[in-house]
């Protein structure tokens, strides 16, 4: 058995650095060792709070902002605490996709889309969502504007230009932009004022950052802590998968990783406990009080439903509530809208054909999530597992007042006489034959094991283990 054990640790190293190769947004090399560094925590409403992305134009049949207010009594009511807001600013009209246009090719940085309405909606909403407990994040756009907008006229030498003398971009397909000149230092103070602009105009909560890597490292070191002067409890995610940027001040950035791989999973390319695997190995490596942001899907990927399925959904929902970081609900997924809202054309979620046990089984997790702090603060433990046959990953959630087992089958097949070996430390801390299901199964404990006879195909158990406080107090 001691033999089997080291074979199985060396496997999930190997295996998580195999996986670090094919990270998004990188030089596909191994990710290297951040873990002496510390971050300043996020906000405390960031740590243990749930996002939710909402896109105005197909958030309601009217796509206004003024629409979008009276629901968010709905939003409070599902348990998510940030509402992140994709960018509300004017479109470029000149080389347009679509009819509507890409709210991410940005005309003016400093107003309000009249499609969505007015800047007067814009701090309505935010005030009614402060009042409701909830924060709002705004979708900032950093590294491109619209090809019309109206600084190519008054400031040209704020932009990129190819050999010929004309604007361009880095990304060729994103043809209804073009990129700043970031060693334009009259640029850079237009862009951190820009930031300012929403915090002391609108009391924004902080920022979603679009394509942040592609922005110069020396400008987010130079600009956040200005943004966090003006407000210190400003949360910033990146849209990027890069340490380097958490070192440089972001509180999140997206674990495009663990999603690619969730969805390798559900496709029968990969096993369970892969997935236990690369957190593990994410978070040994990664800035201590990071805070990766996880999710099933957002705007530039699939529909949730679509790509897991009504029978895997509530099985991988419940691993990702789970797990360390900050969870991502996008608007619809939580009534398994199966639709994907273009993002140049309006095409409202179809919430009249939504499936409300789905919202409840979100609820549920959130509330879960929120009942058990250890999900937030606890520390994250892979465990070994063995079984006759099928895929199962398993890991302990443990602070000093709580431990929570998953046993996570994010495959179709049947999973028999699971075995789950929990270390010595973990044996005698905890009253395993005190454990109470919290979402379903059983577990019986037996010489250094956890042992399940069958766990179905996509199921996600949890369980809470009573601390032994004999013990703790020892």
């Amino acid at each position: 058995m001691k033999t089997f054990l080291k074979r199985a640790g060396l496997l999930v190293m190997i295996l998580a650095l195999i996986l670090y190769c094919q990270k998004q947004h990188g030089d596909a090399s191994p990710l290297k060792d951040y873990h002496h560094h510390q971050l300043a925590p996020p906000p405390p409403w960031a740590q243990h709070g749930v996002l939710y992305e909402l896109y105005f134009r197909a958030f309601t049949p009217e796509g206004t902002i003024r629409a979008a207010i009276p629901r968010l009594n709905e939003l409070k009511d599902l348990g998510v605490d940030i509402i992140w807001l994709m960018p509300v600013y004017p479109i470029g009209e000149k080389g347009r996709k679509g009819s509507a246009g890409s709210p991410y090719a940005v005309k003016d940085f400093r107003q309000v889309n009249p499609e969505y309405g007015t800047a007067e909606d814009l701090s309505e909403f935010i005030r009614q969502a402060h009042s409701l407990g909830l924060k709002v994040i705004l979708d900032i756009v950093p590294n491109h504007a619209a090809l019309d907008n109206p600084l190519t006229q008054t400031h040209p030498d704020w932009f990129m230009r190819d050999e010929k003398g004309q604007f361009t971009r880095e990304v060729a397909d994103w043809s209804d932009v073009i990129d700043f000149n970031y060693d334009n230092p009259a640029m850079r103070q237009y862009m951190k004022e820009t930031f300012l602009y929403w915090i002391r105009e609108f009391d924004v909560d902080g920022f979603r950052c679009d394509v942040a890597g592609m922005v110069p490292l020396s400008f987010w070191k130079e600009t956040i802590p200005a943004l966090r002067n003006a407000k210190p409890e400003l949360f910033l995610l990146a849209e990027w998968e890069d340490p380097e940027l958490l070192l440089a001040g972001f509180n999140s950035d997206y674990d495009w990783t663990l999603y690619h791989l969730l969805k390798d999973i559900r496709t029968g390319k990969k096993r369970s406990g892969e997935a236990v695997a690369l957190i593990a190995e994410k978070d040994s490596l990664y800035p201590r009080n990071a805070l990766p942001m996880r999710f099933l899907e957002n705007h530039d990927e699939q529909r949730s439903m679509a790509v897991f399925g009504p029978a895997a959904i509530e099985a991988y929902a419940t691993f990702l509530f789970t797990i360390p970081g900050i969870p991502l609900i996008y608007a619809g997924q939580e009534i398994g809208e199966t639709h994907r809202p273009s993002l140049f054309e309006k095409e409202p979620i179809r919430w009249e054909n939504g499936d409300r046990r789905l919202r409840e089984m979100y609820q549920g997790l959130i509330r879960m999530r929120k009942s058990h702090p250890v999900f937030t603060r606890g520390d994250f433990v892979p465990l070994q597992t063995a079984m006759m046959n099928g895929s199962v990953g398993a890991f302990l959630r443990t602070d000093t007042d709580e431990a929570v087992l998953v046993v996570s089958n994010l495959r179709p097949e049947l999973a028999r006489d699971v075995m789950v070996f929990i270390p010595k430390k973990w044996q005698e801390s905890f009253q395993w034959e005190d454990a109470t299901a919290l979402n379903g199964g059983s577990l019986s404990f037996k010489m250094e094991k956890v042992y399940f006879q069958n766990i179905p195909g996509f199921t996600t158990w949890v369980f809470q283990i009573p601390i032994n406080q004999h013990k703790e107090d020892q």
